[in-house]
């Protein structure tokens, strides 16, 4: 999950009861946010993989979709071989009734079994080599090095301290 996602979890909701209201009345916490959802082409790369559903999970709970719903809505942002593969997965997860809209399966199980699927090592395996292995470029501006190192270490969960 990426960073805003888990800010965004942490914040109170507004069913959240708190003894100081820092708002007249019962207006909720509203966000306006314009998200750019892009088609997932079944690369097999990590980066890419994790890029999509972190957009897609930051879309997700800005919306409060319901686990039918994010099963659905991600069909809509998939490449069509990549949506026979979901179709196809979903279908085994339930033999009983092979219908994707019957099956019981999860959207964290479905977001394991695309990064099996569509990653070719480890998530965290790859990040952590990336960024052991990560060297300033000739033509790299300082920043954007910094940037990458900084990003990968918050992705692995690195501390400065560390």
């Amino acid at each position: 999950m990426d960073n805003s996602a888990h800010i965004l979890r942490l914040l109170p909701t507004s069913n959240a009861s708190s003894s100081i209201s820092h708002f007249e009345g019962n207006t909720p916490f509203k966000v306006q946010v314009d998200f750019d959802i892009p088609i997932f082409e079944g690369l097999i790369d990590v980066d890419v993989v994790d890029k999509w559903l972190n957009i897609l999970e930051g879309y997700f709970l800005v919306h409060d979709f319901s686990n039918r719903e994010k099963l659905t809505f991600e069909l809509l942002k998939v490449a069509p071989h990549v949506k026979d593969w979901c179709e196809t997965y979903y279908e085994q997860k339930d033999e009983s009734e092979p219908s994707f809209f019957s099956a019981t399966l999860t959207w964290n199980s479905f977001q394991d079994a695309i990064k099996e699927k569509y990653s070719h090592v480890r998530s965290y395996e790859y990040k952590y080599i990336k960024w052991t292995m990560l060297q300033h470029g000739r033509d790299q501006d300082v920043p954007e090095f910094t940037n990458t190192f900084h990003t990968l270490r918050t992705m692995l969960g690195i501390k400065d301290t560390e």
